[in-house]
């Protein structure tokens, strides 16, 4: 019992930086359990092969608001991060136009677009059963991992509100694994410009926008081949958002066994989109610019799709899709 407490940390009860602090026990005990109460941090900055837990709700885990770019935890190789609420702000923040630089938990590696499998290139991370909120940027940022199967993350079990991106995979960050995370109220629930990545019964409602897949620019042109299975996309910027869009993808993606309530899907020059076995509602509008197909098979709609913004030289098909009346859809 008295080797337990070695490496729990109690609050303070005041706004000191306690960064040193848990960085030293995890240095030295390669743990840290947080007790309840608050925890200001002006960035944690993680060992390898090292675990930080709190109490769940009872331990708040908080960035300085002094810190303009920055994030609460960043994780090392091999590490879990784990039961802790983490805070932005202490209050609800107006979601900003664009997303910013104060981060939740930042995964981050050294590869880049030449040197993605460098020695130092080790992650293999896991995050659980912790709630996010109050970041300008995103609440997880995954970002540079590279595309190594082994630089993955896996994510289960956890809530994400009010950011400016609920997960922000913003670039070059492959093969994570997320389930069971509500990504709720966000400016994005989730931007994905990683590939192989997969997201299985995840919640994106109510953000501004779902989910984006984005090489607009050019600049995340390894941005797709991934999947998502059994998640929401619901009611996104009160029911006149887009649920999920998908700009300059080249590589496809495929979206299964999921439903869509008042939120718009909207495809540009993407080739591959899958849409399987999906149920969607009420005012369902779907946009698809370019010739790259977009398939939609075996769907169930509430009734017939708004098609008008179908570039009519896209390859779209429908193909055993219905309204609940029995009614087929074509184009």
């Amino acid at each position: 019992m008295e080797t337990n407490k070695c490496y729990t940390l109690q609050s303070t009860g005041d706004n000191r930086d306690r960064k040193a602090d848990i960085e030293a026990c995890l240095g030295r005990y390669s743990a840290c359990v947080l007790g309840p109460g608050k925890f200001y941090v002006s960035g944690i900055d993680m060992p390898d092969h090292t675990t930080l837990t709190g109490l769940a709700s009872a331990t708040q885990l908080i960035l300085l608001p002094e810190i303009e770019h920055g994030y609460t935890v960043r994780m090392g190789s091999y590490c879990c991060v784990q039961d802790l609420t983490l805070l932005g702000a202490e209050e609800k923040i107006d979601l900003p136009e664009t997303v910013g630089e104060r981060h939740g938990i930042l995964y981050e590696g050294t590869a880049t677009t030449k040197e993605w499998m460098g020695p130092d290139l080790k992650l293999n991370s896991v995050v659980q059963n912790c709630r996010i909120s109050g970041y300008t940027g995103g609440g997880l940022t995954c970002r540079d991992t590279g595309y190594y199967v082994r630089a993955s993350l896996a994510v289960t079990n956890c809530h994400i509100v009010n950011c400016g991106a609920g997960i922000n995979i913003s670039h070059y960050s492959e093969y994570h694994k997320f389930t069971n995370i509500q990504c709720c109220e966000n400016r994005y629930g989730c931007i994905n410009n990683g590939g192989n990545n997969v997201f299985v019964s995840c919640g994106f409602d109510a953000n501004v926008t779902g989910f984006v897949i984005d090489n607009s620019t050019g600049q995340s042109p390894n941005n797709s081949h991934g999947s998502v299975v059994g998640c929401t996309f619901n009611h996104n910027d009160n029911n006149k958002g887009i649920g999920i869009q998908i700009l300059n993808a080249k590589s496809g993606y495929v979206f299964t066994g999921c439903q869509m309530f008042y939120s718009k899907i909207d495809i540009d020059n993407s080739p591959g989109i899958l849409f399987n076995a999906m149920n969607f509602g009420r005012d369902t509008v779907i946009a698809v610019r370019g010739k790259g197909l977009v398939m939609l098979t075996d769907c169930v709609f509430h009734g017939v799709p708004d098609t008008a913004n179908v570039d009519p030289d896209a390859p779209t098909k429908f193909l055993h899709c219905y309204t609940r009346d029995g009614d087929e859809i074509t184009l």
